[in-house]
């Protein structure tokens, strides 16, 4: 069984959260800073094989009306080179508020500003991946 990779893709930085192999519970795997796309793409290739990951789940950036936007046609970018390059799929969730709830979660647990500033990241993953795994239904 293979798992779930969430990307909580930040200005800064990008959170990692990676599913259990039977798709039921997120934990936070990594926090990478932004690099070049081919840095990331093979650093991500790298995670694929290392965990078995089958599919990667975005956290869908978009208005809170429901537009989209600019980091919204970014990250659709980003999701259609991972698709090219590593051919596994991927999907969207909504992302609004995660990470509003990964600041609080972060505040409520006395994470110090600076730490704060880099682990919003990839709690949000894990937000957006428990969100993506309490909605879907994935046949694997």
């Amino acid at each position: 069984m293979g798992r779930l990779l969430a990307i909580d893709w930040g200005e800064k930085y990008i959170g990692l959260a990676l599913s259990d192999p039977l798709k039921v519970i997120a934990q936070g795997l990594d926090v990478w800073e932004r690099l070049e796309d081919k840095d990331f793409i093979e650093r991500l290739r790298n995670l694929v094989k290392e965990y078995n990951i089958e599919g990667i789940v975005f956290g869908y950036p978009i208005s809170l009306k429901g537009h989209e936007n600019k980091r919204t046609k970014e990250i659709e970018e980003v999701a259609r080179h991972i698709k090219e390059e590593l051919k596994i799929p991927v999907f969207f969730i909504d992302e609004r508020f995660s990470t509003i709830e990964a600041e609080k979660i972060l505040l409520e647990a006395n994470v110090k500003r600076k730490a704060r500033k880099i682990l919003k990241n990839k709690q949000a993953a894990i937000i957006i991946l428990q969100k993506f795994l309490a909605s879907y239904s994935l046949d694997t």
